[in-house]
């Protein structure tokens, strides 16, 4: 573990550098690849159990065990406890709010599509949630100015009806901030070809899809794309040991949403020693990379602390951090002038952020 400056307490140790600390600080961002649900701060998770009566094996300091989560089946336990204590609208508008202000504005983030996962939360309506969600996400714009839309998430482990069902009553409650689904949870366990059916009956209504692909073969990066029409991958590291299917996603400019910390503690970007090196062959590559957090405080991380670990590991300096965060507005389910006038924002901020010297990396974009 390590803390930065401010004493925040970090899951990935890194050098103490002040000019990669403010560069990173400044740097604007976009939010492609953070789930509602693991972007809960532990305190909040403890009163949120004290609210509903629900007994915590851990407490607020060690609540989130960041190295157990090698083991995605432990991480997705832990996931599911928190997911059991958010309960009704209220809690939801609350951690939101938080997610949005604390955990997004706070770092310099724009805009997020937040990944909303309404298997997760048993026992209230998914437009009880959706509610809620978006009462946050009015106030967080408020009090902020951040924007954001919402990714409905399917459930991977549930069968192929039930993805069926959700993609339902999704289409049948429409709400202008849902922008498409996606599809989580551990992918051993539900490969892509089984949610076919429900992909394509999102793709009817008009969303867009979005997909998790972590311990597959590249192949499924072809389902994704062919067979579920999705027009962005979460993660998809393993993409590269595929040329001809890296070359495709280049020339088709096939968003990757990747995760520095979290999937270097899983291990799922082929790593797990710090070096990222399966980012670096994929902005070599040439491939759309955008930068995120995935499920921070369960990962002992942040937005800001994501692009911080990849400017030491990789060299990265303000122009390559920057490239990625355009890469995020051109991967993002906005609309063609909405895109504009976010890409306009990024670009007056961009001369704000201070340099560093920028090594021999190429520009990710």
């Amino acid at each position: 573990m390590s803390a930065d400056a401010t004493g925040t307490t970090y899951s990935t140790p890194v050098p103490h550098d002040p000019a990669i600390d403010a560069l990173v600080a400044a740097l604007p961002k976009i939010s492609l690849h953070c789930h509602l649900i693991g972007s809960v701060a532990a305190a909040t998770v403890v009163d949120l159990a004290a609210k509903h009566g629900v007994p915590l094996e851990r407490g607020a300091d060690d609540l989130y065990d960041h190295a157990s989560y090698e083991d995605l089946g432990e991480f997705l336990r832990v996931l599911d406890v928190v997911g059991s204590v958010i309960r009704d609208p209220d809690d939801f508008h609350r951690v939101t709010y938080e997610s949005l202000t604390d955990g997004g504005a706070a770092h310099g983030v724009l805009y997020r599509e937040i990944h909303l996962s309404p298997p997760g939360h048993p026992g209230i309506s998914y437009r009880r949630v959706v509610e809620g969600v978006r009462a946050g996400m009015a106030d967080a714009r408020t009090d902020t100015g951040i924007e954001s839309g919402l990714v409905i998430g399917i459930c991977r482990e549930q069968s192929g009806a039930a993805a069926v069902e959700l993609v339902e009553q999704v289409v049948e409650h429409r709400y202008d901030e849902v922008l498409g689904v996606g599809l989580d949870y551990e992918e051993v366990k539900g490969p892509p070809g089984l949610f076919v059916e429900a992909f394509r009956l999102a793709g009817r209504a008009g969303l867009r899809r979005t997909a998790h692909s972590e311990s597959g073969p590249p192949h499924h990066v072809e389902v994704l794309l062919d067979d579920l029409g999705c027009d962005r991958v979460d993660h998809g590291y393993h993409v590269v040991d595929s040329p001809e299917i890296t070359a495709r996603c280049v020339e088709e400019r096939v968003p990757f949403t990747c995760t520095p910390v979290s999937s270097d503690i899983g291990r799922y970007s082929g790593s797990g020693d710090g070096s990222h090196h399966r980012i670096r062959e994929m902005v070599d590559a040439g491939l759309l990379v955008t930068i995120d957090s995935d499920d921070p405080p369960m990962f002992g991380t942040d937005p800001t602390h994501d692009y911080r670990v990849l400017a030491h590991a990789l060299g990265y300096g303000r122009d390559q951090l920057a490239a990625l965060t355009r890469n995020g507005v051109e991967a993002t389910w906005l609309d063609a002038s909405d895109k504009t006038a976010l890409l306009a924002r990024v670009d007056a901020l961009v001369p704000q952020v201070p340099a560093t010297p920028s090594p021999t990396s190429e520009d990710p974009s």
